[in-house]
């Protein structure tokens, strides 16, 4: 298998494909660690035994038919610049070409009926023959989600403009395409402006029985196959970990989520007895309580919650607290100090890691790990400066941290870091700020505190379901995208320094409509920073998808979840893959736009709000980073991403990734085109 890499700190995950893993076999892993300069010898190697636990039984689901007035249906010709140039037979819906037209039909569905949060699982549309009798040439028309609205008062020409020009499915007869993403997209984003039927050139008009038929059995149907609403099953993989006068809790989201809607967690810290000693809720699936008794026992008691209601409390088992050497406050102190001192060396109020340390009064503890950072630091702020950039103000503020115990005298601290970022960039401060679940090792001899390392919290604690459901929870490198070269096709030039080449803005840039840029890029930057990480720091693309649905209304396509053609995210129960690969995987988004109508953007210059960027790094076979861009000032550009600082420049992310040895080889820009 094709080896997968991650930054220092971060969790690896590849996903093997179905029927390569056999039940009960035993199979081996081992990891190495790489600079731009070269790589350790691989690890000890392994062992690993598959055990695959089955799913529960996936929940009846219950039918709605959408039909009649609630489902309209009107033939227009599409050659005509008028509404009403040419009229089908009454009570006839036609698609192709038929006495001197080509025509398409538009269908709306009233989903009025269908409950609010529910989760549709099919849609099958139905439309009777009128021109022939069984059996008929099965016409494979294609299907187009409007981006716009359009009624019969306008022309047949109009309707073509509404439809865009990416269908939505095409090729495949009728009824046996999947509306069931196209309808939860019209109830994810709260619009819904129909379909529209074609055919290409002058293929046979097929015809079809109206919603006016005779026969009601003959008329269009609309049969969405649903989940309803339901407040959400219990969260899975609920751990509590004791620590000194401290408790973290970390789950899993149930196989279940109930609705199509968020869920957020009530956690409750509880003691034996039941008496409640401190409450949180948010979204994120990880909680610490703080200022508890390391004499007494405590479990943590979850509760998930949706817009239908509060599902069952799962619980764990009492866990009891222990102090650590020292007490639980100079670790703390620890790594405050640490931050600080790295933060100077990033601004330039240190020069050196060793100056920074020596200003600290624990520089003795953090000094080794801060000086395995300087030369990253230092090239990093060297490059930024050639760019016009700099960090001109970095905090690093400590939260919701507790202190434990480890094996083999280490402490390990988990905590939150809250990092609040001033970067100027030409003369102007741009202000951000980010959140990190962060884990720190120290070692301990005994009267000697060294920091040993610096890690990503919520990957290395979690643990995965041992059902199928973990492939919903880890964002996993497919296999099949990590063997063959990547395409540079369209990629920014770069020059020898690794940054973009300075160019002044091409002249007749094409400015045609497309994917809301504007709103992609406006959903991204509102909530880089708030918004959880469902998959850690694998989490950019998924980030990227999302902007560009819900702020650019890009639209879903359907298929199989492998495949590079299509694009959906899939709301409903874990035992089904959560997103398509395009949806969450940088190389796969990257293939699958090789379907879309879009622009390679080649200059920086020319690069606006809502462009998405992809990057490889050097020596990798697939693009494996994805961001968008939110703002550029004459080639200064800035981007929003998952994975890295929400709010950063382009400069910075090639600056930093230089700096750590691992530089960006190609950097691909993207403009979707067509909404």
């Amino acid at each position: 298998m094709t080896p997968v890499s991650v930054e220092s700190g971060s969790r690896a995950a590849l996903q093997i494909p179905e029927g390569k893993l056999v039940d009960g076999a035993t199979y081996r892993w081992s990891v190495r660690a790489c600079t731009g300069v070269g790589c350790s010898p691989w690890s000890a190697e392994q062992s690993m035994t598959v055990r695959v636990q089955p799913l529960p039984p996936t929940p009846a689901t219950q039918s709605l038919v959408v039909g009649d007035a609630s489902l309209a249906g009107v033939s227009t010709a599409t050659d005509c610049d008028a509404a009403g140039c040419a009229t089908p037979p009454a009570g006839t819906l036609r698609v192709g070409s038929a006495d001197g037209h080509l025509w398409a039909t538009h269908l709306k569905a009233d989903l009025a009926a269908l409950p609010k949060g529910s989760r549709v699982t099919s849609a099958k549309l139905l439309l009777t023959r009128s021109d022939c009798s069984a059996p008929c040439v099965v016409q494979q028309p294609d299907v187009y989600e409007l981006s716009s609205p359009w009624t019969s008062a306008q022309s047949g020409k109009d309707l073509l403009t509404a439809s865009g020009g990416e269908t939505y499915a095409s090729g495949t007869a009728l009824g046996d395409v999947e509306f069931g993403v196209l309808v939860q997209s019209w109830i994810d984003r709260g619009g819904n402006e129909g379909l529209a039927l074609t055919v290409p050139g002058t293929a046979s008009a097929a015809a079809y029985h109206s919603g006016t038929a005779t026969d009601p059995a003959k008329r269009p149907k609309l049969t969405i196959e649903y989940l309803p609403p339901t407040a959400p099953e219990a969260v899975t993989d609920v751990v509590a970990t004791a620590g000194d006068t401290g408790l973290l809790a970390m789950w899993n989201a149930p196989l279940n989520g109930g609705a199509n809607s968020e869920i957020t967690y009530v956690v409750k810290a509880e003691k034996a007895d039941g008496t409640v000693v401190g409450t949180w809720e948010g979204p994120a699936p990880r909680a610490v309580f703080t200022g508890l008794d390391n004499a007494m026992s405590y479990r943590v008691a979850v509760t998930p919650k949706n817009g239908v209601g509060s599902g069952p409390v799962a619980r764990t088992a009492l866990v009891k607290g222990a102090a650590v050497t020292g007490g639980e406050a100079r670790y703390k102190d620890y790594i405050q100090a640490y931050l600080s001192a790295r933060n100077k060396v990033v601004t330039g109020v240190s020069p050196t890691t060793a100056d920074a340390a020596a200003e600290s009064p624990y520089g003795p503890v953090f000094s080794e790990v801060l000086d395995t950072q300087e030369a990253a630091i230092v090239a990093n702020a060297e490059a930024l400066a050639t760019k016009g950039q700099s960090y001109v103000g970095i905090s690093s503020a400590l939260t919701d941290a507790m202190t434990v115990n480890g094996s083999a005298d280490r402490v390990l601290v988990r905590a939150t870091v809250i990092q609040t970022v001033t970067l100027r960039v030409d003369g102007v401060d741009q202000l951000s700020e980010d959140r990190f679940a962060k884990r720190f090792v120290f070692a301990v001899s005994g009267g000697t505190v060294k920091l040993e390392s610096e890690s990503d919290d919520a990957e290395a604690g979690q643990t995965l379901s041992a059902t199928a459901a973990a492939g919903t929870q880890v964002a996993a490198v497919p296999a099949d995208s990590t063997g063959a070269p990547a395409d540079d096709t369209g990629s920014l030039a770069l020059g020898e320094d690794g940054f973009p080449v300075a160019e002044a803005p091409a002249a007749g840039v094409r400015t045609a409509a497309y994917v809301n840029g504007s709103g992609t890029a406006s959903w991204a930057f509102n909530n880089a920073g708030r918004i959880p990480r469902e998959f850690g720091t694998k989490d950019c693309t998924n980030f990227v998808s999302k902007a560009m649905y819900y702020g650019g209304r890009m639209k879903m396509r359907t298929g199989w979840y492998s495949s590079d053609r299509v694009w959906w995210r899939n709301p409903t129960f874990s035992w089904v893959p959560k997103n398509s690969y395009t949806w969450s995987a940088a190389e796969n988004l990257r293939r699958h736009f090789d379907y879309r109508q879009k622009y390679y953007i080649t200059q920086t210059y020319n690069l606006r709000p809502g462009d998405i960027l992809l990057f490889r790094w050097q020596g990798a076979s697939r693009y494996d980073h994805a961001a968008v861009v939110t703002g550029n000032n004459q080639g200064a550009v800035r981007i929003a991403q998952h994975g890295y600082s929400a709010h950063d420049t382009l400069s910075s992310v090639i600056s930093r990734n230089r700096a750590n040895h691992t530089p960006i080889a190609s950097i691909i820009a993207i403009r979707p085109v067509g909404a």
